[in-house]
């Protein structure tokens, strides 16, 4: 988060805080506003937060999503989370249980069930027509998948993922088209690798994210050096080093430590 962003975040949050102003939130807004004060770190406005976002919640599946809330906030165990995920699930909230056993498959990362999890959630998704929630779910199966050592089922689901992002999301678009260009130069097609990043560099100049400029340039650059193109590679890294001086901002040390391993070399 910028400083200028906490400083509006932290303006907006004191808004509520003061006074009786929690109590006029709906719960979307308690819920979102919760997910704010938990990024500045204000534990116990959190906590007032969702206690009274449970109170207005106007229908089961709002009271769900506080209680998932809730659970996360207060460290429930992953058993206790999988158990509302269940039950949400047999009580045909099926949006809300597929959120659920999303975090559930995050919770289980680096074990079996994370896979079982993910699948179940992204089933769930697609029952219910949840776009956004697929784009998460293809992006954590692709993650699992690569993690197995499955590179080809991991592509399937970044490109399925790239397939279904609105045009009009552009930095969606950008990270997807880096993450589908990263791996194919894990299975050695790098060509493809190299076209992916340079449609991802194009969308991150239009939107002037420089996120998305490191990343596709630092990739390029990789690619290069892979190929045995050094001064290709140099040239990549240079750019990336203009680009943030040209925009005020601090070059990142990995850049330049990389630049002037780079010289010696050459």
């Amino acid at each position: 988060m910028t400083e200028m962003r906490q400083e509006k975040a932290e303006e907006l949050l004191e808004m509520f805080a003061e006074g009786d102003g929690v109590e006029a939130l709906n719960t979307s807004l308690a819920l979102h506003l919760s997910e704010l004060a938990k990024e500045l770190g204000r534990d116990s406005l959190v906590t007032r937060l969702l206690d009274h976002a449970v109170k207005v919640a106007s229908d089961a599946e709002e009271q769900g999503w506080c209680q998932f809330e809730l659970m996360k906030h207060k460290g429930a165990s992953k058993e206790e989370i999988i158990g509302l995920g269940i039950a949400s699930e047999s009580e045909g909230l099926n949006g809300l249980a597929a959120g659920i056993f999303h975090h559930a498959a995050l919770l289980s990362l680096g074990t079996e069930q994370a896979m079982t999890f993910a699948n179940r959630s992204m089933r769930l998704r697609e029952e219910v027509g949840d776009l956004e929630g697929m784009i998460y779910g293809h992006a954590l199966l692709a993650h699992i998948s690569k993690e197995e050592g499955e590179f080809e089922t991991s592509k399937m689901h970044l490109k399925k993922r790239l397939g279904i992002i609105p045009d009009s999301e552009t930095l969606e678009k950008m990270e997807a088209l880096a993450d589908l260009a990263h791996i194919h130069a894990t299975v050695g097609e790098l060509e493809d690798a190299q076209n992916l990043l340079i449609e991802s560099l194009d969308l991150a100049l239009q939107i002037n994210d420089l996120s998305g400029v490191l990343v596709a340039k630092w990739g390029l650059a990789d690619l290069a050096e892979i190929s045995d193109q050094p001064d290709e590679a140099m040239v990549q890294l240079s750019d990336i080093m203009t680009k943030f001086m040209e925009e005020g901002e601090i070059v990142p040390d990995l850049v330049k430590e990389r630049v002037a391993k780079l010289t010696e070399a050459q």
